[in-house]
């Protein structure tokens, strides 16, 4: 026993630079496996963040849409009705009232709260969001 550790201590003695490198490379290998676990952690929780981010905008997107295209169905009603108001009076006060109704309704168009909110002042009319039809 007493002679093999001899002749390792000898084969250290004369290789201690490849000792010296290995031992570098497992300690380079051991630090840097917390590193990549770090950075995996990291990455992982950026990967999940960007999808969220791209759920919400998306969700943005199509809630954005929805409102435009409800609104434009509120403003083509709303412009029938006062159309249709002004068609069938025969009284300029009507008139008058039809075409400043209709005026507002324009300016208001992208807006299908203040159509409603017209439309329910101007004609009495309670306009129902085509999701609540029956």
């Amino acid at each position: 026993m007493k002679l093999k550790w001899e002749k390792i201590k000898l084969w250290c003695f004369h290789n201690w630079r490849i000792l010296v490198i290995i031992g570098a490379i497992a300690l380079a290998y051991i630090l840097g496996g917390k590193k990549v676990n770090a950075l995996q952690v990291q990455l992982q929780m950026a990967r999940e963040l960007y999808d969220k981010e791209r759920l919400a905008i998306e969700g943005a997107s199509q809630k954005k849409t929805e409102m435009q295209t409800t609104a434009n169905l509120k403003y083509k009603r709303a412009l029938e009705i006062a159309n249709n108001t002004a068609m069938e009076s025969n009284d300029h006060i009507e008139l008058v009232k039809a075409e400043r109704v209709r005026r507002l309704i324009e300016e208001n168009k992208d807006n299908p709260e203040a159509i409603d909110r017209i439309l329910a002042d101007e004609f009495g009319i309670l306009v129902m969001d085509p999701k609540d039809k029956p």
